[in-house]
C-alpha cells in the first residue's frame, strides 16, 4: 500500500509539472527554505518568503508576517534544538500550491510554550501545503498533524481550546494584566481558593467584581519569585494543572515553596470556575 501511495503521488507530481513551467523553481525554492529551516538560517528563509508570509496551525491562531513566523519558528527551536525537517515528496496541488510528505524528528532538551524539558524524542510524519506566489516566495504554510509533538511529550491537553484560555489567563497574570483576566472571566465566575497562606480558611469570591477583590488582596499578602505551570491535564471544559512556586508571605516576611493544585472550567472561552488548592507549603 505505502509503494502504491508513492507510486501514485510520484505520478501526480509528474502530470501537475507537465502543466506548470514554475513548478520546478518553486519546488527547488520549497526544498532551499525546509534546509535554511534545518540550518537555522533565518536570513536565507526570510528571502525565500513574502513578507505577508502566513503560517497556519503551528500555533493556536494564523501567524501573519515572515518575522512573526520566525519567532514563533525560533520558540519550537530553543524547546527541540536538533529539530530537523525531511522532504520526502513534493506534489504541485494546484492554484500555486504544493503538497509536501514530511518527516518530522527532534528531541525536547529546551523549554518549551512553558513546558520544562521533558528529554523525549518526537517522531511522526506530517503533509504541508505550501503556497507559492508569482515571484516563486513562499506566501503560506499549512501543517496537517498539529500537536502532534505536544502529543508526543506527553502535553497533548495543551492542544485543548480550555487549556489555550487557561494559559492565556496565566499569561495575563504573570505580566499583571488584572483587568485583561477578569475579561476572561464570565460574569458569574467563582473562585474557590484553599491557600493557608493566603487565608487560614477556604474562601469563595464570585463575579467578576470579587475575583478582581481576590487579585488585590492577593496582591498585598504574596511576592511571587516562581510561578510555573508544569503539567496540563484537560478533558472537555475541565483543565487541571500543577503550578511550581516560591513566593514571599509579605506579612511574616518568610519564603515559601508550594506546588498548587489549579482546576479551571472554561465554557465557551470564558472561565467559569477556578479553584485553587495548595500542598504543604514548606519555609525556604
Amino acid at each position: 500500500m505505502k509503494l502504491i501511495s508513492i507510486f501514485a503521488l510520484t505520478l501526480f507530481c509528474a502530470c501537475n509539472q507537465a502543466g506548470d513551467p514554475n513548478a520546478e523553481k518553486n519546488i527547488a525554492n520549497i526544498k532551499a527554505a525546509y534546509e535554511a529551516l534545518n540550518q537555522r538560517n533565518w536570513d536565507a528563509f526570510a528571502a525565500l518568503c513574502d513578507e505577508n508570509y502566513t503560517d497556519v496551525n503551528v500555533a493556536p491562531t494564523p501567524t501573519v508576517g515572515v518575522q512573526k513566523a520566525i519567532e514563533l519558528y525560533k520558540q519550537f527551536t530553543a524547546g527541540f534544538p536538533d529539530f530537523k525537517l525531511v522532504i520526502n515528496d513534493i506534489a504541485p496541488a494546484g492554484n500555486n500550491r504544493y503538497l509536501l510528505r514530511m518527516s518530522v524528528t527532534g528531541t525536547h532538551t529546551g523549554a518549551f510554550m512553558g513546558i520544562p524539558p521533558t528529554g523525549k524524542t518526537i517522531k511522526f510524519d506530517d503533509a504541508d501545503v505550501v503556497e507559492i506566489n508569482a515571484g516563486g516566495k513562499a506566501i503560506s504554510h499549512t501543517i496537517t498533524n498539529v500537536g502532534e509533538p505536544l502529543r508526543q511529550i506527553g502535553y497533548g491537553s495543551m492542544t485543548n481550546p480550555a487549556t489555550q484560555a487557561v494559559m492565556a489567563a496565566y499569561d495575563k497574570f504573570g505580566k499583571g494584566d488584572i483587568p485583561g483576566l477578569l475579561e476572561m472571566c464570565d460574569d458569574k465566575v467563582v473562585f474557590d481558593i484553599e491557600d493557608r497562606v493566603f487565608d487560614t480558611k477556604a474562601r469563595m469570591f464570585n463575579g467578576k467584581e470579587g475575583v478582581g477583590n481576590f487579585f488585590k488582596e492577593l496582591g498585598s499578602k504574596v511576592k511571587y519569585a516562581k510561578f510555573q505551570p508544569t503539567r496540563f491535564v484537560a478533558d472537555g471544559d475541565d483543565v487541571f494543572i500543577l503550578v511550581d512556586t516560591e513566593f514571599e508571605d509579605l506579612a511574616s516576611k518568610k519564603n515559601f515553596t508550594s506546588t498548587y493544585t489549579h482546576h479551571f472550567k472554561v465554557v465557551n472561552g470564558k472561565i467559569t470556575f477556578f479553584r485553587g488548592v495548595d500542598d504543604f507549603q514548606q519555609m525556604k
